[in-house]
């Protein structure tokens, strides 16, 4: 008797995920981007410069990408329901690589999200930290190629993870209490 309540349980399960909207797919990255986003969000607020600067533009690139570990499309809602829903951003969505270094070079951008990889990455990413613009991503292994700040929840004791070269020349100002919070890395050459 209990096995078949189980049974039956686990197939209800399955027929309401599977009429579930496509809104509501989650993935293991589209979590990471929602915690990243999350951490964003309050470490902005203990930023001496963009604390008293609300709301913040933030440029966010939605690659449209496929790979074997991640849905793009699933991780690109996610991410771009967070900025929609909260009124401390300002964002402006671009799908192109190319179309993001025009932003970047004609805007003022305080934050650049990057959802998933992308060619001309490091392209992007020189270009805004040269503009002191902030970059940041649910990706911690775009910190290689320059990335300022990332999540990294793959480590025993999750962290934020912080480019060590490019937090200097971005200049960010927090409190030495978060700065103790950071494991820095350097770049790859």
């Amino acid at each position: 008797m209990g096995r078949k309540i189980l049974l039956g349980t686990i197939i209800g399960l399955f027929l309401m995920a599977s009429k579930a909207h496509p809104r509501t797919l989650v993935t293991i990255e589209s979590e990471k981007a929602r915690l990243t986003l999350a951490l964003l969000s309050r470490l902005v607020r203990l930023e001496k410069n963009f604390k008293d600067h609300l709301p913040l533009r933030v440029l966010v690139i939605l690659p449209q990408t496929k790979t074997a570990f991640q849905d793009q499309n699933i991780v690109n809602e996610a991410v771009k329901d967070f900025f929609l829903e909260n009124q401390e951003f300002q964002a402006t969505f671009v799908k192109d690589p190319q179309e993001a270094l025009t932003l970047l070079e004609k805007d003022d951008f305080d934050i650049l999200y990057v959802a998933g990889p992308l060619p001309k990455l490091k392209q992007i990413l020189e270009k805004a930290i040269a503009k002191k613009v902030l970059t940041i991503s649910h990706l911690p292994e775009l910190l290689e190629a320059g990335l300022a700040l990332s999540l990294d929840l793959d480590r025993r004791k999750a962290c934020i993870v912080v480019n060590k070269e490019t937090w200097r020349k971005l200049g960010l100002e927090f409190p030495p209490e978060v700065i103790q919070k950071f494991c820095f890395i350097s770049s790859k050459k």
